[in-house]
């Protein structure tokens, strides 16, 4: 037995079989979902991965043009990609979504090359949809901690100040006086003086008191 598995792996080593029989056995069993369409744009052949994915017959897939298939915001960048491959390029990587039977989408990745000779496309795609959900929940819960960020910044930003004395409450929940609170965070330090405003309602009141209360 080890002899006759050791020979498929020898270099001189080459198959009898009809190559139409390994191109069938190859789009049987293959998982990626393999296709080959037309420059008209309707689908030629597809593997039984196609219907495993989206739930339709590839009949049915076959019997329409394929950018019926894609989402119809992906429509414009679909058929943009389309034509650059069917011009002699290659799409290498990208993304679009195709509806499935029951309404729902999938988004697949592809790659193609064209065969301008038979005017034909040869794809491979592959169903990313659970990759690209979890892109999306990874990209929402960034959103809100940036957005809880943000909010904790503002929050930091709201000084508690009392109404009445003034007095500043610190992280600690200590009620400090404006002076106390700004130099133990700054280490700033203070000259006193007296605004035009205080002097008039503070200061002219005391010293006409004090005049008053003093005769010379």
């Amino acid at each position: 037995m080890i002899e006759e598995a050791a020979q498929y792996l020898r270099p001189d080593y080459a198959t009898t079989e009809p190559a139409s029989d390994l191109e069938d056995r190859f789009f049987a069993v293959s998982i990626d979902m393999l296709c080959y369409l037309d420059f008209s744009g309707y689908f030629k052949r597809l593997n039984p991965a196609w219907e495993r994915t989206l739930g339709f017959t590839c009949d049915e897939l076959m019997s329409r043009p394929f950018i019926e298939f894609v989402h119809p915001d992906d429509r414009a960048r679909t058929l943009e990609q389309n034509a650059r491959v069917r011009a002699g390029g290659h799409a290498l990587g990208f993304e679009n979504r195709y509806i499935c039977k029951d309404g729902s989408y999938r988004w697949l990745l592809w790659n193609a090359a064209p065969d301008i000779g038979a005017r034909s496309i040869y794809s491979v795609a592959r169903d990313v949809t659970e990759r690209k959900q979890a892109e999306e929940e990874r990209e929402r819960l960034v959103t809100e901690l940036q957005a809880a960020l943000a909010e904790i910044r503002t929050l930091q930003g709201i000084v508690p100040i009392c109404s009445y004395c003034k007095k500043i409450r610190d992280d600690d929940f200590y009620w400090q006086t404006v002076e106390s609170y700004i130099t133990k965070r700054m280490n700033t330090r203070f000259s006193h003086s007296i605004c035009p405003s205080c002097y008039t309602t503070e200061m002219e009141p005391m010293l006409e008191k004090f005049e008053r209360d003093n005769p010379v």
